[in-house]
C-alpha cells in the first residue's frame, strides 16, 4: 500500500510540476508590446479636464526573458509631462505576475496583471480613493491600444485614459 501511495504521489506530483509555467513562457504571453512605440495619449485629469500627450513607449525583455521593462514618456508641446518606468516579472512558485512601477514624481505602485488572451492583458492597482485598471492590446492594424478606467467603488468604472501607438 505504501508503494502504491508513493507511486501515485510521484505521478500526480509530476503532472503539477509539468503544468507550471516558467517566467520566460509567462512573459512571452504579454511581450507583444516589445519595441519602440509612438503616438497619442489622452489623460482625464478631472471632470472636463483632458491632457493630450505625444506618447513614447520603449518596451524590452531583459535577463533572457525574465523581466519585461516598460518606460513611458509623454510630452505636451515638447515638454516632458509624464515619465514612468515599470518592471514586470513572473513568480514561478506562485504562478503569478508581479509589476512594480515608478513615476518621475517619486510615486510608486505594485500592480496586478491578468492575461485575458494572447492579444490582451490587464493591469491595475488600488488607490486610497478607488481603483485603476488598464487594458492593453493590439488592434487589427498592429497598433498598441491602451484604455484606462477609474472606479471609486470597484463597481462603477469611468474612462480615464486612452492611448494609441504605432510601432517605430
Amino acid at each position: 500500500m505504501r508503494k502504491l501511495l508513493l507511486f501515485t504521489s510521484l505521478v500526480f506530483g509530476s503532472f503539477s510540476v509539468s503544468a507550471q509555467m516558467t517566467s520566460e513562457e509567462a512573459l512571452e504571453k504579454i511581450s507583444f508590446i516589445v519595441g519602440q512605440w509612438q503616438g497619442t495619449a489622452n489623460v482625464t485629469m478631472g471632470p472636463g479636464q483632458n491632457l493630450v500627450l505625444d506618447q513614447h513607449e520603449n518596451v524590452e525583455l531583459r535577463l533572457g526573458g525574465k523581466l519585461l521593462c516598460i518606460e513611458g514618456k509623454g510630452y505636451n508641446e515638447g515638454k516632458l509631462e509624464f515619465n514612468a518606468f515599470a518592471v514586470v516579472t513572473f513568480d514561478e512558485s506562485k504562478q503569478d505576475y508581479e509589476m512594480q512601477s515608478w513615476l518621475s514624481t517619486g510615486e510608486k505602485t505594485q500592480a496586478y496583471i491578468k492575461v485575458h488572451n494572447d492579444e490582451q492583458w490587464e493591469w491595475g492597482f488600488d488607490l486610497p480613493q478607488g481603483k485603476v485598471r488598464y487594458f492593453i492590446s493590439l488592434n487589427e492594424k498592429g497598433q498598441w491600444t491602451e484604455k484606462g478606467e477609474f472606479s471609486p467603488n470597484g463597481s462603477n468604472w469611468y474612462p480615464s485614459f486612452n492611448m494609441l501607438l504605432d510601432k517605430k
